[in-house]
């Protein structure tokens, strides 16, 4: 009876501490960043930015230009790790804020088949391309 009551506990320390995350790198791409498609409006090579100003109604009050296009393709449930990639991709290509741009959907699948012992639908799923644009600041 002693094993099972020191057991036990172990047994739940250890589960507990193997769900733990650790902190992502800042530098490390994110699961999704290859999947990013990029327009670039401007050739520049930029040094990679730690930070990211992230404007979603309004632009920004200071002087930019708009320096690419960022996009990636997914379900709706993938919102926060797309986001997570474009902005990444926006830093390693030297921008220093992104603005929103607006995320289209699209139904992919659906119909209706009709056999020998009658007809039924087909499933459909939402497809989304989540859009950014990358800029720079130009009173810096």
């Amino acid at each position: 009876m002693k094993i099972q009551t020191l057991l036990i506990p172990l047994a739940l320390t250890l589960m507990v501490s193997s769900c733990a995350t650790s902190p992502q790198d800042a530098d490390a791409p994110p699961k999704h960043a290859q999947r990013v498609q990029i327009v670039m409006y401007d050739s520049t090579v930029r040094p990679k930015t730690d930070h990211l100003d992230v404007y979603d109604m309004k632009p920004p009050e200071r002087p930019f230009k708009i320096i690419g296009l960022l996009t990636c393709e997914g379900a709706p449930k993938e919102e926060a790790a797309m986001t997570t990639a474009i902005f990444y991709r926006a830093r390693m290509m030297g921008a220093d804020a992104v603005l929103s741009a607006n995320t289209s959907f699209a139904q992919v699948g659906g119909g209706f088949v009709v056999g020998s012992g009658g007809g039924f639908g087909g499933g459909s799923s939402t497809r989304c391309v989540f859009r950014a644009r990358a800029a720079i600041y130009t009173d810096k």
